[in-house]
């Protein structure tokens, strides 16, 4: 049965991997010349704001809840690609892949620690921790595609 301070300590983890990600989107958003992309990466770090305050609300609660996230949409899409370079001049399929991306990797690095877990409990958050990565995925990846392959629309 995991305790509270490792069911802390894996929520603390999650939220600094959610502010090193807004600090990233911020620093593009700085970097790229383009208003809406400017825009977009702004639109980025607000919503891994949203996800650390989330994640705070549940490490402030004085007990463990595993149930947060159920979410198994994927389109697998940022798997197809490599990771774009950051630059000032970069397009708009270029700053989505990057989020996408990212998204792809907090995702994975969540899986990999649930897969490499006894403590069902401390699995479960991991896996709730991964799906939602997951789902900031897919909401990158319907934006790609809309821009990536707009002969489709």
């Amino acid at each position: 049965m995991m305790n509270l301070e490792k069911y802390k300590q894996v929520i603390s983890d999650a939220i600094d991997a959610e502010i090193a990600a807004k600090q990233f989107y911020e620093q593009v958003a700085r970097r790229i010349k383009n208003a809406h992309l400017k825009e977009l990466f702004e639109k980025f770090a607000g919503e891994e704001k949203k996800h650390e305050k989330m994640l705070t609300g549940i490490l402030n609660r004085e007990k463990m809840d595993t149930a947060f996230f159920n979410f198994d949409k994927d389109f697998k899409v940022s798997e197809t690609i490599e990771m774009p370079e950051v630059n000032e001049d970069m397009d708009l399929k270029g700053a989505i892949g990057i989020a996408m991306k990212n998204e792809e990797l907090a995702m994975k690095n969540y899986t990999a620690l649930a897969e490499n877990c006894d403590d069902q409990e401390l699995k479960a958050v991991f896996m709730d921790l991964a799906a939602m990565e997951r789902n900031h995925k897919f909401k990158m990846e319907e934006s790609f595609m809309d821009v990536a392959y707009p002969e489709v629309w």
